[in-house]
């Protein structure tokens, strides 16, 4: 026989109202729970699969050895669990595919820090140059997360401290926001929704997806719309997209902005 699992009752031992449990157990949770979250560009191949993990080998790969270098910066932050979507998602399930890309946004958002690997910057002047600011979908991995630590070439942090928070670091906000011309104030607290669509919209017209598809997926969670996944349907998802904007938005300049 199963015995019953205890119940907290915050109520009566603490003083809080029982609507206010819910958000006290969040907050519980994810103090213990804490995870780091990995953005990179993903390399052309040998990026470790979903089925390369359960084999619990190790690679020699290139993209096993950033994994490596991410779980170490983690484990630094404090995170007993690291998360990076090469990996985690089994990508052979369109079912788990499906969730993951309408969730990313939040799971970037609830993550304890945000390490972003740069391969191709050493210091704060090789931004203007680097690829990861010009793909779709590390638009939302810049926007979403509270807490956010640049690493460039060979892990060496880019910011002021070695475990900050670049997004307090008023230095790297500013090569920051010069790349991608998105205001310091919206970098440091970015609010998902159907609010200045236009701006929202030209942030993302300067970047790039390997699929067509991934143009409106990455917007998801930016907009925080509900837009089902369907790859094969190619630019119409951007068509669809539009169309749930549109029903949902009073602004008028909606359509004010230019891009590919």
């Amino acid at each position: 026989m199963k015995a019953a699992l205890p119940t907290l009752d915050f109520s009566a031992r603490s003083g809080v109202d029982g609507g206010d449990c819910g958000s006290l157990l969040k907050d519980l949770v994810q103090s213990v729970l804490k995870y780091a979250i990995l953005s990179h560009r993903w390399l052309r191949d040998g990026e470790p699969t979903f089925q390369d993990m359960t084999k619990g080998e190790i690679l020699s790969s290139q993209g096993f050895h950033k994994l490596q270098k991410f779980c170490e910066k983690a484990k630094a932050h404090g995170c007993l669990l690291a998360w990076s979507d090469t990996c985690c998602i089994d990508k052979t399930s369109s079912t788990e595919l499906d969730e993951a890309i309408r969730s990313m946004f939040r799971w970037y958002r609830n993550s304890h820090v945000c390490v972003v690997y740069l391969a191709q910057s050493s210091k704060i002047g090789d931004l203007q140059k680097e690829e990861w600011f010009e793909r779709g979908w590390t638009l939302q991995e810049l926007l979403a997360p509270r807490s956010l630590k640049f690493y460039g070439q060979n892990w060496t942090p880019l910011g002021a401290d070695a475990l900050s928070n670049d997004k307090e670091d008023e230095k790297l906000l500013r090569a920051v926001c010069t790349v991608t011309h998105i205001p310091i104030d919206d970098l440091r607290d970015f609010v998902p929704g159907m609010t200045m669509v236009r701006e929202k919209m030209i942030w993302a017209s300067k970047r790039r997806t390997t699929r067509a598809e991934d143009i409106a997926y990455s917007l998801i969670g930016i907009f925080d719309v509900n837009l089902s996944v369907a790859y094969g349907e190619g630019d119409w998802a951007f068509h669809r997209l539009m169309e749930v904007i549109i029903h949902s938005s009073d602004e008028w300049g909606i359509f004010a902005w230019a891009g590919p």
